[in-house]
């Protein structure tokens, strides 16, 4: 019941008998748990130990030189470890770009459970979704409307703009090429723009969305909006500042909205991508356990929370002083009781 975590046992125990069972060598049986699921709903048992996931790339290691795509997948193998699962990965040109024939390769494998990887581009895949419990990482697969998670980029938009105002910042302004924002469904431009409408300070001509960002028209707008501080997600920012006569920060600063790592060069926002990965797992495996295939009627959504990453590029901020600035609240001494208002009849 302990390691069921049955609400019967007090948490304390819980936590100290899952302890013990984990250093003895003990971890969930996926294979044990479904099968007592589709033996209760009067379902055949079948092997789906071993997950898909798949990738669309080019080429076939092409996703791993992307740190966020790389970390995500991390974290959903950790999740599947921990939860007794193994995680595969498959590779959309092995079936030579036929989702069809990807279908058939994973399902004659056994496997019932596939995690879609962030896809090069915004595109639809048309795996034969009906033999599959699925979820997606991230916005880029558009069809179909699957169980995905993915980071709260509204609230990571804001939290680079609130970071760089509290650094002292006024002019901020947004750099991004269209499809960069297109990846995240425009949301990135939404959160700016959210977050600069309520500090009074939102302007369209800060928003610097071409089909490309290139140096000389970028270069140009900075200076024509007089900005003292940009947001972006393009690593090729920070050198034009530089060759163009910027100091970087004194002049202008810069925040990154998916920061690579945290090692103190590029401030801007640190995208939780294990914790995606993680969640992402968590709801393939949900849906496994319930014995749910195929496209759902209603997909659900988990959004995990980034955090500001200091470093050269943006003066330092504290995480207290940047939930201070989004909240309005004054830091809060011991506890005291919300005010309440009571109907006569309480008097």
């Amino acid at each position: 019941m302990a390691l069921r975590n049955h609400p019967r046992i007090p948490a304390p125990t819980r936590t100290r008998i899952q302890k013990l069972a984990l250093a003895l060598g003990w971890k969930p049986n996926p294979l044990l748990a479904e099968a007592m699921s589709a033996i209760r709903a009067g379902q055949p048992v079948t092997d789906r130990v071993t997950l898909a996931w798949i990738t669309a790339h080019p080429r076939r290691d092409g996703w791993k030189r992307i740190p966020f795509f790389r970390r995500a997948y991390e974290g959903a193998c950790a999740r599947a470890t921990a939860a007794g699962y193994h995680l595969d990965h498959f590779w959309l040109g092995d079936a030579d770009g036929h989702a069809t024939r990807l279908s058939d390769i994973v399902s004659a494998r056994g496997i019932s459970g596939v995690m879609i990887a962030p896809l090069p581009a915004p595109n639809s895949l048309a795996l034969d979704w009906s033999q599959f419990s699925a979820v997606a990482i991230a916005y880029t697969l558009t069809a179909p409307h699957l169980h995905r998670a993915s980071d709260n980029h509204v609230a990571s938009a804001r939290t680079a703009v609130t970071a760089l105002a509290v650094g002292g910042h006024r002019k901020i302004g947004l750099a991004l090429a269209r499809d960069q924002d297109r990846r995240v469904t425009g949301l990135w431009t939404a959160g700016y723009m959210l977050q600069m409408l309520n500090d009074g300070r939102g302007q369209l001509s800060a928003v610097h969305r071409p089909a490309e960002l290139e140096e000389g028209a970028f270069l140009e707008w900075v200076d024509r909006c007089n900005l003292d501080a940009v947001i972006g997600s393009d690593n090729r920012i920070v050198p034009w500042l530089k060759t163009s006569g910027r100091r970087v920060p004194d002049d202008v600063s810069y925040a990154d909205l998916d920061v690579e790592r945290p090692d103190g060069t590029t401030a801007g926002i640190l995208q939780d991508a294990e914790g995606i990965g993680a969640a992402a797992l968590d709801l393939l495996a949900g849906q496994l356990l319930r014995h749910e295939r195929g496209i759902p009627d209603r997909p659900k959504l988990i959004l995990i929370e980034s955090k500001w990453t200091n470093g050269q590029t943006a003066p330092p901020v504290t995480a207290q002083a940047i939930g201070r600035a989004v909240t309005g609240d004054h830091p809060v001494v011991g506890d005291s009781a919300f005010p309440v208002v009571r109907p006569a009849a309480f008097d």
